[in-house]
């Protein structure tokens, strides 16, 4: 019975020591900056100042080619779910810019 508690506590303590051991050998990197620049049209600036308070504008150009009213749906659910600090009068702006720069058009 000693000799199993003596065995169990040695491998706790060998455990131990290999976890310390590992957590000597930790890297960092570093990661490069990249910044996505949205395209040109009247409403980027709009939508760069505003989008860019609560997310990157990556996931502008992630999106897929929206339609006015899908532009508009997402626009409002930021608003209105998300809490954007956003105007009538801008929201209409961004919905146009991402409609012609990001989406179908029309």
């Amino acid at each position: 019975m000693k000799t199993a508690t003596a065995l169990a506590l040695l491998m706790i303590v060998a455990i131990g020591l290999a976890y310390a051991a590992s957590e000597q050998e930790v890297h960092s990197i570093t990661l490069p900056t990249l910044h996505t620049e949205l395209k040109d049209g009247p409403g980027k600036m709009k939508t760069e100042t505003l989008c860019a308070v609560c997310h990157s504008v990556d996931y502008i150009t992630m999106q897929p080619k929206f339609s006015r009213a899908q532009w508009s749906a997402e626009v409002t659910k930021m608003i209105k779910v998300m809490g954007a600090s956003i105007s009538e009068e801008d929201a209409t702006t961004i919905t146009g810019y991402l409609t012609v720069q990001y989406g179908t058009g029309n």
